[in-house]
């Protein structure tokens, strides 16, 4: 009679590029995003696991409820890690579309595009952001309905998910600002803050022990010092170090939720 293999633990990332690129990019192909860590770090616990990494560069939190279906009901996963409010708190006034349009990865090489983008867009973009820079050092705030918004589309969510077995549910909180951000968006500093304090609050609202804040500026303490420009060094994306930080944690956190489910505890000895 074979051994029965012990179920692998099921992780579902979604978020925008805070959970898809590592600064600098280009790098060797063990530089790791914490999806990623997360699956090397259980893996090397004896755990079996899936994880599916689902992200777009500049996701909205207000798309979680358009595709929750398709990604949860048929996987149905342990745990889902939710990594959402930077894109939200960093622009206060620029649209979504043209800052996508503006650094686009998929512009084309053809002659009259690269002209384009070189005498009209960027000379374009690079105005709006600099009327956006002065009016953000005056007004240092997200805006009251954005907020609330931001924070009802994920409470939604995590209610909606719920039907599907109970699957813990970490979000992560958003980290604090440093270097490149801070010369662009002075004013983020207020509105992470204000994030965090109303993700928190909504957990607390929620109350349910598997649905939990993931510490990310803790770990920048601890590991960094409080360095931020040694963790998040281009003051948007996390450095190759501190996604195998962050991965390594939300592994430890994941194992020891897992122990305490039927069909996931490891055998004792």
């Amino acid at each position: 009679m074979p051994t029965p293999l012990p179920l692998p633990i099921r992780v579902l990332v979604k978020g925008p590029s805070l959970v898809n690129w590592t600064y600098p990019m280009g790098g060797p192909r063990t530089d790791f995003t914490f999806p990623r860590a997360i699956e090397a770090e259980l893996l090397a616990d004896g755990r079996p696991c899936e994880v599916r990494t689902i992200t777009m560069t500049s996701e909205l939190a207000s798309d979680l409820l358009k595709t929750w279906q398709r990604e949860v009901l048929g996987f149905s996963p342990d745990v889902i890690i939710m990594d959402y409010g930077g894109y939200e708190s960093v622009h206060l006034l620029l649209p979504r579309w043209l800052e996508l349009h503006a650094n686009s990865l998929r512009s084309r090489s053809r002659l009259i595009d690269r002209a384009y983008r070189k005498l009209i867009l960027r000379p374009v973009w690079q105005r709006l952001a600099k009327l956006q820079l002065w009016v953000d050092k005056r007004y240092p705030t997200f805006r009251k309905r954005a907020l609330r918004r931001l924070i009802a589309d994920q409470e939604q969510y995590i209610t909606q998910v719920q039907l599907v077995g109970s699957p813990m549910v970490l979000l992560f909180e958003m980290h604090h600002n440093a270097g490149r951000s801070l010369k662009w968006f002075p004013g983020a500093p207020a509105r992470v803050d204000l994030y965090n304090q109303a993700l928190a609050e909504m957990v607390a609202r929620l109350d349910r022990p598997h649905v939990r804040v993931f510490g990310i500026n803790e770990l920048i303490d601890k590991h960094f010092e409080g360095d931020i420009d040694a963790a998040i060094s281009d003051g948007f994306h996390f450095s190759p170090t501190m996604h195998r930080v962050a991965g390594t944690a939300l592994a430890h956190e994941i194992s020891e939720w897992a122990d305490t489910q039927p069909h996931l505890a490891r055998e004792r000895g």
